[in-house]
């Protein structure tokens, strides 16, 4: 009995051993597919975390590519102008002063890490938004000497592709405004920078362009009208002498275009055939299809020398022939009439630094429409030559603050046979300019 009673406490006493074994080899494997499914959950979610993270960085990066700058240009005039006239023209009364926003402009550069940079640059004015540059570069990443640039930009010229932000008087010379209207063009332009490689201080410009741009309305401007395009070619040659403080700069360009007469748009009744007048100013009526010459060849220098804070001399010649036309699908903005000119242009300006925060300039410039007259023998308001002196003194509050002060003093060629605001008189026409340009840029 006694033996009967200790087996079956010891069966009992293994029964409950057996199941605390059971029982604790069950918490066990719980506890252990419990961590790995936490910790497979967490792995997951970390690894979300990552691209999120993979993601903003790769936005980041994108962004610090895209360089943003800009500027203000905000101006006050004082004209002295003909007693019914200002700078618009007649007006009611006579406009002796205003206010304006000359330019305003933000630009935006994207720049990739493969040599592609995309550039857009609206202005803005008071009643509308206008693109004045759209392009796109590619630049060489092979010898880093060549680029191509597809799009609207500035045509290849020294004084038009010296940024108005940073150009030392108030606006461009008068030669410069007339064959190059808006300054810009659509095209393409290859470019070779020959010191960056081979330490060869040339630089070398090809260009194609519509050549129409800023002719006519603005819906003809987006393409090509008469499917003829215009080339400019632009090279230019440096010295650095920088032990001595000097640096000069030695180029040429040449523009070979042509305008290309096209029909007068139907009227009733019809419209006869326009008559042009050429180099002589003698009449005669171009065929329609016929291609009148436009093209120049110019010379610059520009000299830099490091003397009391710095001074410089930049100098430019253009001369050849020009061409336009007073159909509304091709007139040239700064040469509107029917007619080819011989004409010539140059300009002289002298820079000097004082101090570390003033500036000084002194432009004279040149521009004769019609080489062939001069004199007593110019009879129309279009072809009389203009000198030009223009004073100007800047004052740069900081690296991105400046006040301008410029006086622009136009002085026309005279004869007796022009009348209207020129007179008969002799005298010079009252189309003097004083401003004061407060600028910002960033």
């Amino acid at each position: 009995m006694k033996k009967l009673v200790l087996l079956s406490l010891m069966a009992y006493s293994s029964s409950i051993k057996a199941q605390e074994v059971v029982n604790d080899t069950i918490k066990k494997e719980i506890s252990i597919d419990s961590l790995k499914q936490s910790l497979d959950e967490h792995t997951m979610k970390f690894g979300d975390i990552d691209e999120r993270l993979a993601t903003i960085e790769s936005d980041l990066g994108k962004l610090t590519r895209i360089k943003l700058s800009g500027y203000i240009q905000a101006q006050y005039d004082m004209y002295d102008f003909q007693g019914d006239k200002g700078p618009v023209g007649t007006t009611a009364a006579p406009v002796t002063n205003s206010f304006y926003i000359r330019r305003a402009r933000i630009k935006f550069t994207y720049e990739t890490l493969e040599g592609v940079k995309f550039v857009l640059q609206p202005d803005y004015a008071f009643d509308k938004v206008s693109v004045k540059d759209a392009y796109v570069v590619l630049n060489d990443r092979w010898t880093q000497t060549y680029s191509l640039t597809v799009g609207q930009f500035n045509r290849t010229s020294y004084e038009v592709e010296f940024s108005s932000n940073t150009r030392e008087a108030l606006e461009r010379t008068r030669v410069t405004n007339t064959i190059y209207p808006n300054e810009r063009d659509l095209g393409a332009k290859l470019e070779a920078n020959f010191d960056t490689k081979y330490l060869i201080p040339i630089k070398f410009q090809l260009a194609v362009f519509n050549g129409n741009f800023s002719l006519g309305s603005t819906a003809n401007q987006v393409r090509d009208i008469d499917s003829n395009k215009d080339i400019m070619a632009r090279l230019v040659y440096s010295i650095k002498m920088p032990n001595k403080g000097l640096g000069i700069d030695i180029g040429g360009h040449g523009y070979f275009g042509s305008t290309k007469v096209l029909p007068q748009p139907v009227t009733t009744p019809v419209t006869p055939p326009s008559v042009f007048l050429d180099v002589n100013n003698n009449p005669f009526t171009p065929e329609v299809g016929a291609t009148l010459k436009k093209d120049w060849y110019g010379a610059e220098t520009q000299i830099y020398y490091d003397f009391f804070g710095g001074t410089s001399l930049k100098a430019e010649y253009i001369a050849g022939t020009i061409s336009g036309s007073t159909n509304p699908l091709e007139t040239y903005t700064a040469f509107a009439a029917n007619k080819v000119r011989e004409f010539s242009g140059f300009y002289l300006s002298f820079m000097k630094n004082i101090g570390k925060s003033h500036q000084a300039i002194v432009r004279f410039d040149q521009y004769d429409p019609n080489t062939k007259l001069s004199g007593f023998d110019v009879n129309r308001t279009d072809d009389i030559k203009y000198s030009t002196w223009n004073f100007g003194w800047q004052y740069f509050y900081d690296e991105n603050v400046k006040i301008v002060l410029g006086y622009n003093m136009p002085i026309n060629e005279k004869s007796d046979r022009i009348g209207g605001d020129h007179g008969t008189d002799r005298k010079d026409k009252k189309d003097n300019i004083f401003s004061i340009r407060l600028q910002a840029k960033f």
